[in-house]
């Protein structure tokens, strides 16, 4: 069995989890917050002791959502069927690891960890300005003080629950920068089979010369 192979699978699966990680806790919290998005969102303190917030753009809480469904669950859960399925077969045919194509997947796993730490800076900064915003008052100890408090709509006036918008998005933010360490590993072990690829097709070359030879001075012989 290949265990490089093993290990790259293993991955992908994990990738897939922490897709799953990030798109749930971000949604749920939308879904707190009547559809609104608290990531960059404007809060606006009436007095002393009451405040509206403001819904940033839908884009801060929709791109890290679909990206995480098709750039990490899809993805990662397509990729780590394909690997296992390699894995399995290398038990018969071992050097199945080195006739896999490497470079495409180099190439594509180093967009998907750009693209996963452009949604984690979105996930922590946008989050943080949130909270900023909402401790601009002296009396507010954390971002969390009013984690499952009634909150309103500014221009409905409807009354909602809040739920643990700190927790989810806190949860969020450790599993999209756990991801972006995962596609770095992947991309690790890529470059380390194709070096690996490389070498092995080299040697088999370099068998094939002597061969040669050794057949030519034979039938000199």
């Amino acid at each position: 069995m290949d265990v490089h192979v093993l290990a790259q699978a293993i991955l992908y699966f994990c990738i897939s989890i922490t897709g799953f990680i990030v798109s749930i806790p971000v949604g749920v919290n939308r879904w707190n917050f009547r559809g609104r998005c608290i990531l960059y969102a404007d809060v606006k303190w009436k007095d002393n002791y009451h405040s509206q917030m403001y819904s940033s753009h839908s884009v801060n809480c929709n791109f890290p959502i679909y990206y995480s469904v098709f750039g990490m669950i899809f993805y990662g859960f397509g990729l780590g069927i394909f690997y296992a399925f390699a894995t399995f077969k290398s038990m018969r045919t071992p050097e199945i690891g080195y006739q896999m194509w490497v470079m495409p997947y180099i190439l594509l796993n180093g967009v998907h960890a750009f693209v996963t730490l452009i949604v984690s800076c979105i996930l922590s900064v946008g989050f943080l300005q949130f909270c900023n915003r909402l401790k601009e008052k002296d009396w507010v100890k954390s971002c969390g003080q009013f984690a499952n408090d009634e909150w309103s709509n500014p221009s409905t006036g409807e009354k909602f629950n809040a739920g643990p918008y700190t927790t989810l998005l806190a949860v969020a933010q450790i599993a999209s920068w756990s991801c972006l360490l995962l596609f770095l590993a992947q991309m690790g072990l890529s470059i380390l089979r194709f070096v690996r690829n490389r070498r092995q097709r080299s040697e088999s070359t370099d068998v094939g010369t002597d061969r040669s030879k050794i057949a030519e001075t034979e039938s000199t012989a």
